[in-house]
């Protein structure tokens, strides 16, 4: 049951239209949690008991883990009377990372048999497999008891979860709950995910079984995870207002398990990258459709930004004492004793980043943003003259924003090498959003190549510029930190000093290159 982890490509069925539309939370749960979970009182509401029943399930993929890398699972699940056989898919769903695409048919065989999906969904996993046999990866043996949770407005599902994944001779513990929407309004999924994480110690999860079961088949852990594009060129302003939003969330929440799982440092620095993100399309959705959850959204994701800048300070400000004076002057006793002072700061930001992921105010955010999203939020602030310019092309409007946004740097840079600290900030932070907002609408406009390369230059000029902000940033830790170290601080400071004022040839070329590239959305 060994098995790669391979990079994700476009899911192979991203166009299929599925039978099902599933739509689920997982919240992981300690034992004395889970069992006081199961007498909370929403569960009573229909006055039904909940059924019960042991779900032994088998997941297929090829020995190179083709379907895992298109994003896709194929499972067989053993049922009193025979068999279902389950393909699923994640990957430009509208409802972002808790939203998959699904297809499943009885059977009385226990492995699995594609054609009986159909010719069509046949031909999409022949082609992610490359005609590889299909083989058992991992398996799961899952204890569930089931409540259905129905309303005037809404149909959900909650299971409890026990059990194990095995994968080979290891085998992983399983212990959470689950809400499926089934039917009516799927804001109401999020909002009960809200309250069940303000009732009890249950933490969102972001991985299925399934990605903890290919995880254990390949004795790998989470890595950090870059940036979910969910956009295409066919898709209303309405409908990229939600897509992009939750595209900032899926990459803000994917990264927990990685960040949980020792690759902090990189988790971190996407975690804040996807607020960024967020932020910056926030307001770009604000200015144009004023809503008041845009603003309230914006401040949280800013808030939260703020708490994982000190531990990302700390890490960028000891990288750089490690790489650059340290390594310079090797013989420098001050600096080691600099950098312990530095690492008990940082496990105390890692602290509360660990803290701040386990909160209910979190998941509180990340879930009341999706509800939004599910309810398009937005139109309900809009003058009903207004509605009708949510209908008109998302690309319309794209091109709009970013011809305005790249207008306003090139006046703002206009002679880049004179700018104080300050208004090289300030350009930063205005490269940065450009970058966001073209990474993100990049996808409406079909001309990958072009996106790529104007991403590229705008992001040379940024991280140029981002290397002159962290040396300033480095400067103000060495006054806070600096302690009785004052000839390794002043070497610290004499070498950022210098690295604030260097290479204004390399600035000079990279803000040429970045007025003159071709602006993708003309």
């Amino acid at each position: 049951m060994s098995q790669a982890i391979l990079p994700a490509v476009r899911p192979a069925v991203a166009q299929i239209k599925p039978v099902n539309r599933e739509v689920e939370l997982k919240f992981l749960v300690a034992e004395v949690g889970f069992k006081a979970a199961q007498q909370w009182p929403v569960l009573g509401l229909n006055g039904r008991r909940p059924s019960s029943r042991r779900l032994h399930t088998v997941y297929y993929d090829t020995a190179q883990g083709d379907l895992q890398r298109h994003k896709m699972l194929l499972r067989m699940r053993t049922l009193p009377r025979g068999h279902v056989m389950t393909l699923k898919w994640s990957g430009g769903f509208p409802g972002g990372l808790f939203e998959r695409g699904e297809i499943e048919v009885t059977t009385a065989h226990e492995v699995p048999d594609p054609s009986l999906f159909g010719a069509e969904v046949a031909g999409m996993i022949e082609a992610a497999t490359e005609g590889r046999a299909l083989a058992a990866i991992y398996a799961t043996d899952i204890r569930r008891a089931t409540h259905q949770i129905r309303s005037e407005t809404s149909t959900i599902e909650i299971a409890f979860d026990a059990g194990v994944i095995v994968a080979g001779e290891i085998t992983m513990p399983v212990r959470e709950i689950e809400l499926e929407w089934k039917a009516g309004d799927v804001a109401d999924l999020y909002r009960l995910g809200v309250a069940l994480a303000e009732a009890f110690p249950v933490r969102l999860g972001m991985l299925a079984k399934s990605d903890r079961g290919v995880l254990l088949a390949a004795g790998a852990s989470p890595k950090a995870v870059r940036s979910y594009a969910m956009l295409s060129s066919d898709l209303t302003v309405d409908e990229a207002i939600g897509r992009a939003i939750n595209s900032c969330l899926a990459q803000f929440a994917a990264n927990w398990p990685a960040f949980e799982a020792g690759d902090a440092v990189a988790a971190v620095h996407q975690m804040r990258v996807a607020l960024r993100r967020l932020r910056a399309m926030l307001g770009l959705f604000q200015r144009a459709f004023p809503c008041p959850e845009f603003v309230s959204l914006r401040e949280e994701a800013r808030d939260i930004a703020t708490l994982l800048g000190e531990a990302r300070n700390l890490d960028v400000f000891m990288r750089l004492v490690r790489e650059g004076p340290h390594a310079a002057f090797p013989d420098e006793a001050g600096f080691e004793d600099i950098l312990q002072d530095c690492e008990a700061r940082r496990e105390a930001a890692y602290g509360s980043v660990r803290d701040l992921l386990a909160a209910p105010a979190t998941t509180r955010f990340v879930l009341s943003a999706q509800a939004f999203v599910a309810r398009c939020g937005w139109r309900n602030s809009l003058p009903a003259d207004a509605l009708p310019r949510l209908t008109a092309p998302a690309q319309e409007f794209a091109a709009q924003n970013l011809s305005r946004l790249h207008d306003k740097l090139l006046k703002r840079g206009k002679h880049v090498t004179a700018l104080s600290p300050h208004q090289r900030h300030e350009l930063r932070i205005g490269l940065k959003k450009l970058r966001y907002v073209a990474e993100l609408f990049g996808p409406l406009f079909d001309n990958p190549a072009q996106v790529k390369s104007y991403t590229k230059t705008t992001a040379r000029l940024q991280d140029q510029l981002g290397t002159f902000n962290d040396m300033n940033v480095a400067i103000g830790m060495v006054n806070q930190i600096a302690g009785a170290h004052l000839r390794a601080a002043g070497i610290i400071l004499g070498w950022c000093g210098r690295g604030t004022g260097t290479d204004q040839d390399t600035l000079k070329e990279n803000w040429r290159d970045f007025r003159k590239s071709r602006r993708f959305w003309d």
